[in-house]
């Protein structure tokens, strides 16, 4: 009877641990299994499993969150499908670096020439950005500024 008990604690027990690892499902499918640190607008931070050290993530990468204390399940974007250049207002143009994590990078689209006009209000150079991503097929457009003022464009997708 002792063996017995002893069994169903040990089982229990392992269930219980195991119940609380959180999974984080990619827009590519990949699972990636920790334990959630924190999360904001942009960005997710977690731990591997059986690790310490934190990883960061963009939520553009990211479909879904279950939690393994609660079993919430918490939608952090949707999947963009851009299938050529007819989708080119689906992409996203993004200007921080933390918001590609995640993200395969691509080549580059643009540099400080043809960037020389581009501000997230010119529509003209953001839709040639958008237009280049889509024929591309890449969903995201990475648009960086550095200290010398030099804009540079990159692709991004999941």
């Amino acid at each position: 009877m002792k063996k017995i008990i002893l069994l169903f604690t040990l089982v229990f027990g392992f269930n219980l641990a195991s119940a609380q690892i959180d999974v984080i499902k990619k827009q590519i499918g990949e699972t990636l299994k920790g334990r959630i640190i924190s999360v904001d607008d942009n960005v997710i931070v977690f731990t591997y499993e059986g690790q310490d050290v934190p990883y960061t993530i963009a939520k553009n990468a990211v479909e879904k969150i279950t939690y393994g204390r609660t079993g919430q399940v918490v939608q952090t974007s949707n999947k963009i499908a851009v299938n050529g250049q007819a989708d080119w207002a689906k992409v996203v143009i993004l200007e921080n670096l933390e918001n590609t994590k995640g993200l395969e990078v691509g080549q580059q689209i643009g540099t400080s020439d043809d960037l020389a006009n581009y501000d997230s209000g010119n529509t003209a150079v953001v839709k040639r950005l958008k237009m280049e991503a889509a024929r591309l097929g890449y969903q995201f457009v990475l648009v960086t500024t550095d200290v010398s003022s030099n804009r540079t464009a990159y692709v991004y997708k999941y």
